[in-house]
């Protein structure tokens, strides 16, 4: 077997864990927009969820680019992915046991130095760090409803809300009351994403993957035409 053709299965394994990664990026924009009450910092919040998902499988892009050094880069973030949003943790692990093995199969080998791969390692949190700003603080909403159907905004803090910056997940909490000087209902959001946060967490994921294809060394040798012993490369 060649080394082209050695070449070209390996791209089609990062070609399907990118395929894969991208579909899971989807899946989580789909899931949070169905799961949240509409709003427009929502709806950010779910875009840019889904922008963290998909930096692993844009890494995995962007190594292909004759940057294979970025390729473990990507698999590290896929675990990152997943560890930070157990829903897709088992794709996650799936993307990241495929890219290993194109990364095993090279034929050609390829030698990071240790500052490359502590910059793939930061690359690579950016995916969690996404996502940690975009909860980075708490924003709860209650909401009473009367029994003449008017929905009134209420303080948070009267119902055992708190906000402030720390780092949370949203959970909902209801409660139901019958009276007439009372309210038929009322519910709590103990974190609603807001619109700069939304904002912030694009620009992580954004300025992960403008620093991984601007700043990530470009390997310009050209592999040999016949079969040849493992030789390392540039990252």
């Amino acid at each position: 077997m060649t080394l082209y053709r050695d070449i070209r299965r390996g791209r089609r394994l990062v070609v399907a864990g990118i395929g894969l990664g991208y579909a899971m990026a989807l899946a989580v924009l789909v899931i949070r927009v169905v799961n949240t009450e509409p709003g427009f910092g929502e709806i950010l919040g779910s875009i840019a969820l889904a922008m963290s998902a998909a930096i692993a499988p844009t890494l995995a892009w962007v190594s292909l680019d004759r940057r294979p050094g970025l390729l473990p880069a990507a698999g590290l973030a896929a675990l990152i992915t997943g560890l930070v949003n157990l829903v897709v943790l088992p794709v996650a692990v799936l993307m990241a046991l495929i890219w290993r093995q194109a990364w095993s199969n090279r034929p050609v080998k390829v030698e990071v130095s240790r500052s490359m791969w502590w910059a793939g390692v930061a690359l690579a949190m950016g995916s969690a760090i996404s996502v940690f700003v975009l909860f980075a603080h708490l924003d709860p909403v209650c909401t009473e409803t009367l029994a003449d159907g008017t929905v009134l905004q209420v303080d948070p803090s009267e119902q055992g809300f708190a906000s402030g910056w720390r780092l949370g997940v949203g959970s909902t909490g209801t409660s139901s009351q019958s009276g007439p000087d009372g309210p038929v209902s009322s519910s709590c959001t103990s974190d609603t994403v807001i619109w700069p946060e939304a904002v912030a967490s694009m620009a992580v994921s954004l300025g992960v993957i403008v620093a991984a294809s601007r700043k990530w060394p470009v390997n310009t040798e050209e592999p040999a035409t016949v079969e040849s012993p493992k030789r390392p490369v540039s990252p």
